[in-house]
């Protein structure tokens, strides 16, 4: 942290400046940025992407409380109480696919608060191979370390700190891969293979409509133009 030029204070990791007519000691702009860097973090904790999040609402919303938990924290009943909102948070999760059609006939269901047995469930539903594997284990270990938390007497700030980013990642990764399942797969060239395709549209003002095109950035490969009126484009929209 050094003065520039008498007028800011630069502040490293990452470069900042802050007016020394806001900030004339620079002890105070120092614990401003350390106090700002925190509350960004935090923030960048609680989102999660919007495709992502819509398959996990619930569960992402009582995870939001176990992070306004741990904003309140400083003993440990109260990081004992981050673990309680975390397994809330899973069991959460459970629930909300018991129904959904890709889940399909279970002969034996679990208990609704199960997680462990309908986690399992979703991960040979949702994946397969490796990732399969994968999943199943992140549903355990996380599970356990909720468990684990919500018992452990000696818990501190790095120990709930843990759990919660072992659940974002078990909550998020959910959310991920069942976005993955109702969109389908990436579209690919049938030529080269790449995902670099992309709708090209080209409207027609003489003959009140558009061309609507599939083109590869890779190789340039083009689909067949299909023409569409705008009264057609619109007609459809309504009929939905």
């Amino acid at each position: 942290m050094h003065c520039q030029e008498s007028r800011w204070w630069v502040i490293t990791d990452p470069t900042n400046l802050y007016s020394q007519e806001q900030f004339p000691d620079a002890e105070q702009a120092l614990i401003f940025h350390i106090g700002l860097g925190a509350v960004l973090v935090e923030r960048e904790r609680g989102r999660m992407d919007e495709e992502h999040e819509e398959y996990v609402p619930a569960a992402w919303r009582r995870f939001r409380d176990a992070l306004q938990t741990m904003d309140e924290a400083s003993e440990s009943e109260d990081f004992q109480s981050v673990g309680i909102k975390c397994r809330d948070a899973l069991i959460s999760l459970a629930r909300s696919h018991q129904d959904a059609p890709w889940v399909g006939e279970v002969a034996e269901p679990p208990k609704g608060a199960d997680f462990r047995g309908w986690g399992n469930i979703y991960a040979e539903r949702l994946t397969d191979g490796k990732l399969r594997n994968y999943l199943k284990a992140l549903v355990e270990k996380t599970w356990d370390l909720t468990v684990w938390l919500q018992h452990y007497a000696n818990a501190t700030s790095a120990d709930a700190d843990f759990v919660l980013e072992a659940t974002s990642h078990l909550i998020g990764t959910f959310g991920q891969i069942i976005h993955r399942r109702e969109a389908g797969e990436p579209e690919r060239c049938p030529r080269c293979a790449s995902y670099r395709v992309t709708t090209d549209l080209q409207p027609e003002v003489e003959e009140d409509g558009y061309y609507e095109s599939t083109v590869c950035a890779a190789c340039g490969w083009r689909s067949e133009r299909l023409f569409t009126t705008w009264d057609e484009h619109f007609s459809d929209r309504e009929d939905r």
